[in-house]
């Protein structure tokens, strides 16, 4: 998927989360995970993230696809115009070292003392 793409997937779900009460303005880890082609490519933008402060967890060997996978990862809140900067950044140093941008995740954090709230407190009937 291009940067354009994925930065308007990043959108939706920011929104998603905050319709949902999710803060985030809250730091919390926040993961992208990325795909190489080669041990010496995963090997220099494990490197490059690293250098730009970026946590770096390896799996080992390649995946079915014969991809070596990354996680790229740091804490940080979830607000649109942070979340975007990294998305760049992360898409930016995957790029230039040959691999692919899969996707980004985060633990949802609710207001303090509310319920969660999504498919199963609208189901109960809770907010």
């Amino acid at each position: 998927m291009s940067l354009i793409e994925e930065l308007a997937k990043l959108r939706c779900a920011l929104a998603e989360r905050a319709a949902l009460g999710d803060q985030l303005d809250t730091p919390r880890e926040l993961e992208h995970f990325v795909s190489f082609r080669s041990l010496r490519e995963v090997t220099e933008a494990a490197d490059h993230f690293e250098r730009s402060g970026w946590l770096v967890d390896r799996t080992e060997g390649q995946d079915e696809n014969s991809r070596f996978l990354l996680r790229v990862y740091r804490e940080q809140p979830l607000d649109v115009e942070r979340a975007e900067q990294a998305l760049r950044a992360v898409h930016a140093i995957t790029l230039k070292h040959g691999g692919s941008y899969d996707s980004f995740g985060a633990r949802f954090i609710n207001a303090e003392g509310s319920e969660p709230q999504g498919f199963f407190g609208r189901f109960f009937g809770t907010p």
